[in-house]
């Protein structure tokens, strides 16, 4: 949200005090400013061409907010992703490489909470099945 206030404050789009209020506010009411902003045609993407939403969490709902995910610089290297899985530490993301979850139990209990194993290149990610969708063994 930081990164969009002030690339759209930098454009004249966007007051600096129009951006400090809306820094000020309550997580939940600055995604109601962010939409709204969006709505208006101000993206909050990383690249600031789409929503918000398409390309993370709302302002304020991140798991890395909560301590239950973080980024590993080392996620390229199959050893630190073995670490981290035995610690229960897994890629839920296929398109954030860094971005670890905390799941709190073994890979090979995954499944039976609903996760699905997804394998994109040599990487294994745990996403959500979809209900009623038919676990992969």
């Amino acid at each position: 949200m930081v990164p969009g206030l002030a690339f759209w404050q930098r454009r004249g789009r966007l007051s600096a005090r129009e951006a400090a209020r809306i820094r000020g506010l309550a997580p939940a009411r600055q995604v109601k400013e962010i939409l709204m902003l969006e709505a208006r045609g101000l993206f909050f993407s990383k690249d600031f061409s789409r929503s918000v939403l398409s390309s993370g969490s709302a302002p304020g709902a991140s798991q890395h907010l909560s301590l239950l995910a973080l980024d590993i610089n080392e996620h390229g290297q199959e050893a630190v992703r073995a670490i981290l899985a035995r610690h229960g530490w897994f890629q839920t993301v296929v398109s954030d490489l860094p971005h670890f979850t905390y799941l709190g139990t073994t890979q090979a209990r995954l499944p039976a909470l609903g996760l699905r194993k997804t394998v994109k290149g040599k990487r294994v990610y745990w996403t959500l099945a979809l209900l009623g969708e038919r676990q992969l063994p």
